[in-house]
């Protein structure tokens, strides 16, 4: 099978989207299938992978502080190279932009098109639209509503975002699960000590956090949470792991809580070194509530660490199988929570061997089979 990706990312952009399209894109490859990806170019960064198609686009590092490109969906530019590939059909990562030319090309090649649901759009464009919020969200409901209804089949990462697709949506198209896997083969002979030497953390009680520096991760909650943990727990600390457009007004913000000394601002690191980082962590700790799935919560529980997480769709399912702790999006509960497993060595130690186990569901191979059965039925309903 030979499969078109679109989407508006891909590396070197380090997200939860870019990891999944690599990691899907590896298991693929291994199963015996054809993957091809068109993405935006970025300046001074060449693929060292095949069947990469780069497609014009404006880099906004210095203006905006993202390490995003804006594509340029220039139809005729690209449509040489899709009719050259000769795809069996098109998987979009996203509703906008690359996403409406995956679909544009699906029609026209009368191709099924396949859409992995992975952000619930409607909260980011109120975050990202602060004054007419709600608007935004309307706005982008339609949008996402319209989009849906062009897809052959729809892939939620977990069961609550496939409910929420088909309470929110009403969609008449199939909506199946697959989740994000996690190449588990990263996982053996870990080196905590070393990060920690490095960070000069070797007697910390650490609490890690990994991802996106950015206004839907929450991580203003997470810092005002931690004021608490750090006044009970003095040897406390939190590495925060990661690049944002944020950054900077979360090391001022952490500043004028007093936690200058108590938060450490990693930056990011290659995607290889995050195993290390999760195994020298004690507790991991994630107050996103947009994210549909939380890959880095599993790539945590993967290096035997715990999660304290907030309450929302992604992590409640992650966690259904044990592993960590759900808190209220409620500074004070989230704050108890990660006092409560510091203050607990023996219920740590058990929590993060039922996490490690818990993320053996996620392997490359299991989540690539579950993929390739949404493109057959869609192969089918096509």
């Amino acid at each position: 099978m030979r499969v078109l990706i679109f989407s508006n990312a891909y590396r070197p952009t380090v997200s939860g989207v870019v990891t999944s399209i690599a990691l899907f894109r590896q298991g693929l490859i291994e199963a015996g299938h054809g993957v091809h990806i068109i993405a935006p170019e970025y300046a001074d960064y060449e693929d060292e992978e095949p069947y990469v198609f780069r497609f014009p686009a404006l880099d906004l590092p210095e203006a905006l502080d993202l390490d995003l490109s804006l594509a340029i969906p220039l139809k005729t530019t690209i449509a040489p190279t899709v009719r050259g590939i000769k795809p069996a059909l098109i998987h979009s990562q996203h509703p906008v932009v690359m996403g409406g030319l995956a679909a544009t090309f699906a029609r026209d090649f009368r191709l099924p098109l396949v859409f992995t649901f992975h952000s619930r759009y409607e909260l980011y464009a109120q975050r990202y639209m602060p004054i007419m919020p709600k608007l935004a969200g309307l706005v982008t409901d339609e949008l996402v509503k319209h989009y849906l209804e062009k897809c052959t089949y729809i892939i939620a990462p977990t069961p609550s975002i496939r409910d929420f697709i088909l309470q929110e949506y009403e969609t008449a198209t199939p909506v199946e699960i697959v989740p994000t896997p996690v190449d588990l083969s990263q996982y053996h002979d870990l080196e905590p000590q070393r990060v920690r030497a490095a960070l000069g953390l070797e007697k910390a009680e650490l609490l890690l956090y990994v991802g996106r520096l950015a206004g839907e991760k929450n991580l203003n909650f997470l810092l005002r949470a931690f004021i608490r943990v750090a006044s009970q727990r003095p040897q406390a600390r939190l590495l925060i792991v990661g690049q944002g457009p944020i950054r900077h007004n979360l090391e001022r913000m952490a500043l004028k809580l007093g936690l200058g000394k108590q938060v450490i601002f990693a930056g990011a690191v290659p995607h290889s070194e995050v195993p290390h980082y999760a195994a020298a962590a004690d507790v991991f700790v994630f107050s996103s509530l947009v994210d549909t799935q939380g890959l880095v919560l599993i790539e945590a529980m993967a290096a035997g660490t715990p999660v304290v997480a907030v309450e929302a769709p992604g992590p409640t399912d992650i966690l259904r199988a044990g592993g960590g702790i759900l808190a209220p999006a409620q500074e004070d509960a989230f704050a108890e929570s990660v006092l409560k497993l510091l203050a607990d060595r023996p219920g740590r130690r058990a929590l993060g061997e039922q996490a490690a186990q818990a993320a053996q569901r996620y392997t490359v191979p299991a989540a690539t089979a579950r993929l390739v059965s949404v493109y057959e039925a869609a192969l089918a309903a096509r």
